[in-house]
Protein backbone atom coordinates (compact mmCIF):
# COMPACT_ATOMS: atom_id res chain seq x y z
CA UNK A 1 0.00 0.00 0.00
CA UNK A 2 1.28 3.79 -0.58
CA UNK A 3 1.88 6.07 2.17
CA UNK A 4 3.14 9.45 1.72
CA UNK A 5 7.04 9.94 2.68
CA UNK A 6 8.17 12.85 5.06
CA UNK A 7 10.77 13.75 2.76
CA UNK A 8 8.12 14.35 0.28
CA UNK A 9 6.81 17.55 2.57
CA UNK A 10 10.17 19.08 3.56
CA UNK A 11 11.51 21.78 1.35
CA UNK A 12 14.93 21.29 0.01
CA UNK A 13 16.74 23.28 2.77
CA UNK A 14 15.62 21.93 5.69
CA UNK A 15 18.08 20.41 7.89
CA UNK A 16 15.71 17.08 8.22
CA UNK A 17 15.61 16.92 4.45
CA UNK A 18 19.54 17.15 4.18
CA UNK A 19 20.07 14.84 6.49
CA UNK A 20 17.46 12.25 5.16
CA UNK A 21 19.58 12.25 1.90
CA UNK A 22 22.92 11.82 3.28
CA UNK A 23 21.00 8.51 4.95
CA UNK A 24 19.59 7.56 1.28
CA UNK A 25 23.42 7.72 -0.38
CA UNK A 26 24.53 5.65 3.05
CA UNK A 27 21.75 3.15 2.28
CA UNK A 28 22.25 2.77 -1.16
CA UNK A 29 25.94 2.31 -0.99
CA UNK A 30 25.50 -0.77 2.19
CA UNK A 31 22.74 -2.17 -0.52
CA UNK A 32 25.08 -2.55 -3.65
CA UNK A 33 22.23 -0.44 -5.55
CA UNK A 34 24.96 1.62 -7.44
CA UNK A 35 27.45 -0.40 -8.23
CA UNK A 36 24.60 -2.90 -9.54
CA UNK A 37 23.27 -0.19 -11.80
CA UNK A 38 26.52 0.54 -13.52
CA UNK A 39 27.00 -3.35 -13.57
CA UNK A 40 23.63 -3.84 -15.64
CA UNK A 41 24.45 -0.75 -17.67
CA UNK A 42 28.13 -1.85 -18.73
CA UNK A 43 26.48 -4.80 -20.02
CA UNK A 44 23.49 -3.18 -21.81
CA UNK A 45 24.42 0.35 -22.98
CA UNK A 46 25.61 0.76 -27.07
CA UNK A 47 27.31 3.52 -28.47
CA UNK A 48 24.78 6.52 -29.14
CA UNK A 49 22.67 5.47 -26.38
CA UNK A 50 20.26 7.65 -24.59
CA UNK A 51 19.47 6.92 -21.23
CA UNK A 52 16.68 8.32 -18.70
CA UNK A 53 17.44 8.58 -15.19
CA UNK A 54 13.46 8.82 -13.81
CA UNK A 55 13.83 10.32 -10.54
CA UNK A 56 16.91 11.62 -10.51
CA UNK A 57 17.08 13.66 -7.17
CA UNK A 58 20.15 15.60 -6.40
CA UNK A 59 22.00 13.81 -9.09
CA UNK A 60 24.20 11.60 -6.84
CA UNK A 61 23.52 8.30 -8.96
CA UNK A 62 24.19 10.10 -12.11
CA UNK A 63 27.26 11.41 -10.86
CA UNK A 64 28.35 7.75 -9.63
CA UNK A 65 28.00 6.33 -12.70
CA UNK A 66 29.54 8.98 -14.71
CA UNK A 67 32.93 8.23 -12.28
CA UNK A 68 32.60 4.11 -12.84
CA UNK A 69 30.59 3.37 -16.46
CA UNK A 70 33.27 4.44 -18.99
CA UNK A 71 30.28 3.38 -21.45
CA UNK A 72 28.02 6.68 -21.07
CA UNK A 73 30.97 8.58 -22.35
CA UNK A 74 29.81 7.59 -25.88
CA UNK A 75 26.49 8.13 -24.96
CA UNK A 76 23.60 10.42 -23.70
CA UNK A 77 22.56 11.39 -20.25
CA UNK A 78 19.61 12.84 -18.98
CA UNK A 79 18.34 12.98 -15.47
CA UNK A 80 14.60 13.84 -14.85
CA UNK A 81 12.58 14.78 -11.50
CA UNK A 82 10.62 17.17 -10.06
CA UNK A 83 13.80 19.23 -8.44
CA UNK A 84 15.32 21.73 -10.75
CA UNK A 85 18.35 20.78 -12.37
CA UNK A 86 21.23 20.46 -10.04
CA UNK A 87 24.55 22.91 -9.60
CA UNK A 88 26.80 20.62 -9.89
CA UNK A 89 25.13 18.27 -12.84
CA UNK A 90 27.86 17.61 -15.57
CA UNK A 91 27.59 20.22 -17.79
CA UNK A 92 27.37 17.70 -20.86
CA UNK A 93 23.87 16.10 -19.85
CA UNK A 94 20.61 16.96 -19.93
CA UNK A 95 18.21 17.62 -17.46
CA UNK A 96 14.23 17.58 -17.56
CA UNK A 97 12.31 19.02 -14.64
CA UNK A 98 8.77 17.17 -14.62
CA UNK A 99 7.18 14.21 -13.28
CA UNK A 100 7.28 10.58 -14.90
CA UNK A 101 3.72 10.04 -14.57
CA UNK A 102 2.53 13.18 -16.80
CA UNK A 103 6.08 12.60 -19.11
CA UNK A 104 5.61 12.47 -22.84
CA UNK A 105 8.37 10.32 -23.43
CA UNK A 106 9.20 11.23 -27.43
CA UNK A 107 11.67 10.64 -28.56
CA UNK A 108 11.63 7.24 -26.29
CA UNK A 109 15.22 7.27 -24.94
CA UNK A 110 17.13 3.45 -25.63
CA UNK A 111 17.32 2.79 -21.43
CA UNK A 112 15.12 4.13 -18.75
CA UNK A 113 17.23 3.39 -15.36
CA UNK A 114 15.46 4.02 -12.34
CA UNK A 115 16.22 3.77 -8.58
CA UNK A 116 13.61 3.36 -5.63
CA UNK A 117 11.29 5.87 -7.22
CA UNK A 118 8.33 3.23 -8.28
CA UNK A 119 6.78 1.93 -5.13
CA UNK A 120 5.64 5.59 -4.47
CA UNK A 121 2.94 5.33 -7.44
CA UNK A 122 -0.25 3.07 -7.32
CA UNK A 123 -1.22 0.49 -9.17
CA UNK A 124 -3.45 2.70 -11.71
CA UNK A 125 -0.24 4.87 -12.00
CA UNK A 126 1.98 2.64 -12.91
CA UNK A 127 -0.33 0.59 -15.40
CA UNK A 128 -0.45 4.34 -16.79
CA UNK A 129 4.10 4.56 -16.41
CA UNK A 130 3.76 1.16 -18.28
CA UNK A 131 2.03 2.34 -20.93
CA UNK A 132 4.35 5.27 -21.93
CA UNK A 133 7.33 3.36 -21.26
CA UNK A 134 6.36 0.75 -23.05
CA UNK A 135 8.59 1.75 -26.22
CA UNK A 136 11.87 1.69 -24.56
CA UNK A 137 14.17 -1.11 -25.07
CA UNK A 138 15.72 -1.80 -21.82
CA UNK A 139 14.32 -0.65 -18.51
CA UNK A 140 16.73 -0.85 -15.14
CA UNK A 141 14.55 -0.54 -12.01
CA UNK A 142 15.78 -1.02 -8.24
CA UNK A 143 12.85 -1.00 -5.65
CA UNK A 144 12.45 -1.95 -2.17
CA UNK A 145 11.94 -5.72 -1.18
CA UNK A 146 9.10 -6.16 0.59
CA UNK A 147 9.89 -8.71 3.47
CA UNK A 148 10.65 -8.91 7.21
CA UNK A 149 14.36 -8.88 6.57
CA UNK A 150 14.53 -5.12 5.37
CA UNK A 151 12.81 -4.07 8.24
CA UNK A 152 14.88 -5.56 10.67
CA UNK A 153 17.96 -4.78 8.46
CA UNK A 154 16.72 -0.94 9.00
CA UNK A 155 16.37 -1.24 12.57
CA UNK A 156 19.86 -2.88 12.97
CA UNK A 157 21.15 0.37 11.19
CA UNK A 158 20.09 2.52 14.12
CA UNK A 159 23.09 2.77 15.39
CA UNK A 160 24.60 4.57 12.74
CA UNK A 161 23.00 7.64 13.19
CA UNK A 162 20.14 7.67 10.87
CA UNK A 163 17.71 10.08 10.96
CA UNK A 164 13.99 9.29 12.59
CA UNK A 165 12.69 10.08 9.07
CA UNK A 166 15.29 7.86 7.66
CA UNK A 167 13.95 5.29 9.64
CA UNK A 168 9.58 5.96 9.01
CA UNK A 169 10.15 6.42 5.11
CA UNK A 170 12.23 3.11 4.74
CA UNK A 171 9.67 1.37 6.67
CA UNK A 172 6.74 3.14 4.26
CA UNK A 173 9.11 2.39 1.22
CA UNK A 174 9.84 -1.16 2.61
CA UNK A 175 5.92 -1.96 3.13
CA UNK A 176 5.20 -0.44 -0.85
CA UNK A 177 7.64 -2.69 -2.25
CA UNK A 178 7.42 -5.17 -4.44
CA UNK A 179 7.85 -9.22 -4.85
CA UNK A 180 8.12 -11.68 -7.80
CA UNK A 181 7.02 -10.52 -11.18
CA UNK A 182 4.48 -8.54 -9.34
CA UNK A 183 6.18 -4.91 -10.74
CA UNK A 184 6.56 -6.33 -13.98
CA UNK A 185 3.14 -7.35 -14.62
CA UNK A 186 1.85 -4.10 -13.25
CA UNK A 187 4.21 -2.40 -15.98
CA UNK A 188 2.98 -4.82 -18.50
CA UNK A 189 6.67 -5.92 -19.27
CA UNK A 190 4.81 -9.43 -21.21
CA UNK A 191 4.91 -10.34 -24.42
CA UNK A 192 7.81 -9.17 -26.49
CA UNK A 193 9.84 -8.27 -23.79
CA UNK A 194 12.42 -10.37 -21.82
CA UNK A 195 12.86 -9.87 -18.10
CA UNK A 196 14.74 -10.73 -15.25
CA UNK A 197 14.10 -10.24 -11.70
CA UNK A 198 16.11 -10.86 -8.75
CA UNK A 199 16.55 -9.84 -5.08
CA UNK A 200 19.39 -8.45 -2.85
CA UNK A 201 19.06 -10.08 0.45
CA UNK A 202 19.98 -6.66 2.01
CA UNK A 203 16.62 -5.17 0.84
CA UNK A 204 16.68 -4.64 -3.42
CA UNK A 205 14.01 -5.52 -5.61
CA UNK A 206 15.87 -5.82 -9.21
CA UNK A 207 13.94 -5.47 -12.52
CA UNK A 208 15.68 -5.69 -15.76
CA UNK A 209 13.47 -6.04 -19.02
CA UNK A 210 13.75 -5.30 -22.55
CA UNK A 211 14.11 -6.24 -25.89
CA UNK A 212 18.31 -6.86 -25.42
CA UNK A 213 18.70 -9.45 -23.85
CA UNK A 214 19.52 -13.19 -24.32
CA UNK A 215 16.76 -15.79 -23.60
CA UNK A 216 16.08 -16.47 -20.10
CA UNK A 217 14.13 -19.69 -18.70
CA UNK A 218 10.66 -19.47 -17.94
CA UNK A 219 11.29 -19.15 -13.97
CA UNK A 220 13.53 -15.88 -14.04
CA UNK A 221 11.63 -13.98 -11.62
CA UNK A 222 13.66 -15.22 -8.86
CA UNK A 223 11.77 -14.60 -5.50
CA UNK A 224 14.22 -14.90 -2.08
CA UNK A 225 11.38 -15.61 0.80
CA UNK A 226 13.36 -15.07 4.10
CA UNK A 227 9.95 -14.05 5.65
CA UNK A 228 6.68 -11.60 4.95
Amino acid sequence: MVKPEILDTLPPGDPAAAANLRDLRLLNRLMGNWRWAARILRRRLRPGDHVLEAGAGLGDLGRELRRNVPELRTCRYTGLDLRQRPADWPAAWDWRQGDLLDLDISPAPQVLLINFLLHQFTDLQLDRIGRSIAGIPVWIFCEPYRSRLPMVALALLRPLGLHPITGHDGRVSIQAGFRGRELADRLGAGVGRTTEITVDPRGSYRLVSGERMAALPASSANDCRPGR
